[in-house]
């Protein structure tokens, strides 16, 4: 893969910041090959490519990208229309292309992450990463469609955890307190910018 169009920011368009990229990445390549990589929400696919290097560069893991991009019905929350932007779709796919990445090793799915969870028979799921729409509703129905599908030693990362009124934490707290869930050593990363924006939650699954 072209390492240099997935981690120069001036060719790797996205709204993922450096920090919690350079830790999806090294998530990515701790996922065993026999379990799968899960990304809901992809915009023009900045953090596909980390998530793609990682596995790559560790177990080989297979990466799969939903997002419905235009096809939704609303923006995410944050009201921006850029997300639903007709060339969206095609600014990542062409990014895809930039990066070159190996042919088995990625699949897309353009629908909505429940919608896709709810027909997954894929590989358990050992990475699942959320940057899909950011409402504390929204976030506890992905996180609870996906959650039958996570592996034994799965690891979740939610990014824009950093923003309360967006409620990514509430939403994942509905779910990820449960039993199973190590809650207690959950990591919430915050953007050294601006520490009320972007972010990220990563939360493991318990033995």
């Amino acid at each position: 893969m072209n390492v240099e169009a997935i981690t120069n920011r001036k060719i790797a368009v996205g709204q993922v910041e450096r920090a919690v990229c350079e830790r999806l990445r090294a998530l990515a390549a701790e996922v065993p090959a026999d379990q799968a990589i899960v990304e809901l929400g992809a915009y023009r696919g900045r953090s596909t490519g980390w998530l793609l290097l990682g596995a790559g560069e560790g177990n080989g893991a297979h990466v799969t990208t939903v997002d419905p991009w235009n096809l939704r019905r609303k923006a995410y929350e944050s009201g921006s229309p850029k997300y639903n932007a007709p060339d969206t779709y095609a600014a990542f796919c062409e990014h895809m292309d930039r990066i070159g990445v190996p042919p088995g090793a990625h699949t897309v799915r353009r629908a909505l992450g429940a919608t896709v969870a709810a027909k997954w028979d894929g590989r358990p799921v050992g990475l699942l990463f959320h940057d899909a729409e950011h409402t504390a509703d929204a976030v506890t129905a992905d996180l609870r469609a996906w959650e039958p599908h996570l592996s034994d030693d799965a690891v979740v990362v939610l990014h824009d955890a950093g923003r309360p009124e967006w409620g990514v934490i509430e939403g994942a707290a509905r779910v990820l307190t449960a039993d199973g869930w190590d809650w207690d050593g959950r990591e919430v990363m915050a953007w050294d910018r601006r520490p009320n924006r972007r972010g990220a939650l990563i939360v493991r699954r318990s033995a």
